[in-house]
């Protein structure tokens, strides 16, 4: 190669490594935020549980729409987004589940509220399907949307019988369409819902 073309391609060379140092490849990191709902049950518990029984709170099972940890919302009749930057610390049915089993064993329906790990044979078994935990902001005005339907067994030598189903569904308003705003208001909506559940559960094993 003559010497003019070898120092046209050295030139031409460094020139693109002087253009790449003056690139910034790396991107900075992306800020996520990370919310807990935190639904705990208000007031002190009942003297006398309603039952003597054992409550074994099954894990609560999740739509796969709003399984993710995500915060979802609803923007349109039949349009969902999914936000990449604002996400629950822990799965909604860990959290879910967590909370629930806390709320029932405060508020004294039973002489234990356990998880399925326990040893201790139930007397009764809840089952939990969560079919929605979203911001709906197509709805005006914008609103947290929780609903779940639940399915208490009663065990009895060794046989289960179906002593209640219920389907509960509970909005809250938001007063700012923020993240923040609606995990609030996610919580009020599932302290309405676990209310509304203690309150049947009383009824259904009153005096069993």
């Amino acid at each position: 190669m003559p010497h003019g073309q070898r120092w046209t391609v050295s030139a031409l060379v460094a020139g693109l490594l002087l253009l790449g140092s003056c690139v910034k490849l790396e991107q900075q990191p992306v800020d996520k935020r990370f919310f807990a709902l935190e639904v705990a049950r208000p007031g002190a518990a009942s003297a006398a549980a309603a039952s003597p029984a054992t409550l074994l709170v099954r894990r609560m099972q999740v739509s796969p729409r709003v399984a993710g940890r995500e915060l979802v919302y609803r923007t349109g009749e039949s349009a969902w987004t999914a936000d990449y930057y604002n996400l629950f610390f822990v799965a909604p049915a860990d959290m879910l589940t967590q909370d629930l089993r806390a709320w029932l064993g405060s508020a004294g329906l039973f002489a234990n509220v356990v998880d399925p790990s326990s040893l201790v044979q139930p007397g009764y078994i809840l089952e939990g399907n969560v079919s929605a935990l979203n911001g709906d902001f197509a709805a005006r005005p914008a609103q947290a949307v929780v609903e779940m339907q639940f399915l208490l067994l009663k065990v009895s030598g060794g046989e289960r019988s179906v002593v209640l189903t219920r389907d509960i569904r509970k909005s809250a308003p938001l007063a700012a369409n923020t993240p923040a705003e609606l995990v609030r208001a996610l919580r009020q909506a599932v302290s309405e819902v676990n209310t509304e559940l203690e309150s049947v559960l009383r009824q259904a094993v009153a005096g069993k």
